[in-house]
């Protein structure tokens, strides 16, 4: 996403190529620049250290927020 982005195409265009929703694309990217990030990525950057970096703050909150099952009707 990145690299389409610093290529210049649309939003929509990026999307569509990545099969996504164009406001989770936005949401991606206004994340990116918030952290800095920016095509090229520093050469020492793997994707795993990408992903952690993007998406670190959304797996805390799902984590801590994620709804519990109501066991006594699973039960």
């Amino acid at each position: 996403m990145l690299r389409l982005s610093a290529e210049g195409l649309s939003t929509r265009q990026i999307a569509a190529s990545l099969a996504i929703g164009r406001t989770t694309l936005r949401g991606y990217l206004d994340r990116a620049a918030e952290l800095g990030l920016s095509w090229p990525l520093p050469p020492e950057m793997f994707d795993t250290d990408l992903e952690r970096r993007l998406f670190d703050r959304a797996y805390q909150n799902t984590q801590r927020f994620a709804a519990q099952p109501d066991w006594a009707h699973v039960c």
